[in-house]
């Protein structure tokens, strides 16, 4: 997810610390320890993109996809954050002279823990996916829920939190936030007019119902729209892959379904794109397309779709329908013994296809190179961030390669 929905759901798990905090003990929270629960909460849901610092240790592309969503981005990891933050805060209290109960440092030290497992939860969600579980099991998890950018988000959180906000200049840069997500909700070829509407109304709403609520009645409303929201993104992936999956067995009866990657429209749990990954034979196959979750309120030819986009990975169009459910658009294939030759024959591969889920490659071009890349990622005629050309000869590999198992692992095994 983009750092600043990070961050806002950093200030929802503040106020929610801070409500229960102030209802349930006494004596009544220090302004201070106040504010360092809204820093710990929100600096802390961003330190595991601390990686960014040093990704480039691997070179281009590498660097990016292999150790972006890294190390940092684990439960040991988050542990050494809360710990590092911890030690942060005790120093500038006995500094300052702003002493902190035995039973706020514990609350502090939850929320310094539990802000970058929330970071990881949040990148789980989206086709990216996530390995939190290293060094202990070093495969990718992925949650095909959430747009990596998604504005509706912005709207429920800020628009009843941002009248608890004390400091003036932190509404500012809230207030800011609602004005960016509104209009990009009016960004035509992503969100359908009526969603745009939908979501204007429901912020106005939010606006003039939290001027005049209870700072716990804001966090009630917030946490509710939210839970609601992510809920229905996380219903409509498994909708849409049920879809997908019920009418692969039918179009599809010779082949295996190895993975479906769901990935939602931005501020649209409606509307979905879809990849279908398979073995057919001696071949891989992807195909791929639009689901719609809900198409009497809208079909899947009105569903949204990038127009712009020019893939490199040489696809043929496809027309396979399920109704106005589902409409899969274009094909990919090649024999899998040539993506598994390559990956034997050249690091780059072996290093890439620890990342790609749903990798691709070109024919040999004329100066005998070729392009590899990912499918998921795959919009520019020339080389997205998770593309790699193929020199005729292979130069010098990839460094500093993490251990992550490659999530086409199935198709790479000798069978």
């Amino acid at each position: 997810m983009d750092n600043l929905t990070h961050s806002l759901v950093g200030l929802l798990a503040a106020e929610a610390v801070i409500r229960v905090r102030e209802r349930k003990a006494e004596p009544a929270l220090a302004p201070w320890t106040r504010a360092v629960i809204y820093v710990v909460s929100i600096v802390g849901n961003n330190l595991p993109d601390l990686d960014l610092s040093y990704s480039r240790i691997s070179g281009k592309p590498f660097g990016y996809i292999l150790q972006h969503r890294g190390y940092t981005h684990t439960v040991p990891a988050a542990m050494v954050f809360a710990a590092l933050t911890m030690s942060v805060v005790f120093w500038l209290s006995k500094r300052r002279e702003q002493p902190i109960s035995r039973a706020d440092g514990w609350l502090l030290a939850a929320v310094a823990l539990a802000s970058p497992l929330l970071h990881i939860a949040m990148d789980f969600a989206n086709n990216y996916g996530v390995h939190p579980f290293w060094p202990v099991y070093d495969g990718w998890f992925y949650g095909d829920s959430f747009f990596i950018l998604e504005p509706s988000f912005w709207l429920v959180i800020i628009a009843p939190l941002g009248f608890s906000q004390h400091s003036k200049a932190f509404r500012v840069v809230l207030w800011l936030a609602l004005g960016v997500a509104l209009v990009a909700l009016w960004y035509r070829p992503f969100v359908p007019r009526a969603n745009a509407v939908a979501l204007t109304v429901l912020s106005l709403l939010l606006l003039f119902a939290a001027r005049t609520m209870s700072p716990r009645a804001r966090l009630l409303l917030s946490a509710g729209c939210f839970a609601l929201l992510a809920g229905s993104f996380v219903l409509g992936s498994r909708l849409a892959k049920a879809t997908v999956s019920a009418r692969a067995r039918t179009a599809f009866p010779n082949a295996e379904e190895l993975d479906i990657v769901a990935t939602p429209t931005p501020a649209n749990p409606f509307c979905w794109s879809v990849i279908l990954v398979q073995r057919e034979g001696a071949e891989y196959v992807v195909r791929l397309g639009k689901a719609a979750t809900f198409p009497a309120l809208l079909d899947v030819d009105a569903c949204p779709a990038d127009r712009d986009a020019q893939p490199t990975a040489p696809l043929v169009a496809l027309d396979v329908r399920s109704e106005n459910r589902l409409r899969l658009q274009a094909e990919y294939r090649v024999k899998t013994d040539e993506l598994r030759t390559l990956a034997r024959q050249r690091c780059e591969v072996r290093a890439l296809l620890r990342f790609a889920r749903v990798p691709y490659l070109t024919s040999l071009a004329a100066d005998q190179t070729r392009i590899v890349g990912d499918v998921r990622y795959d919009r520019n005629p020339g080389l997205d961030f998770s593309d790699v050309r193929l020199p005729a000869i292979q130069g010098g590999c990839p460094p500093y390669v993490p251990p992550w198992l490659p999530p086409r692992g199935d198709l790479l095994a000798p069978e």
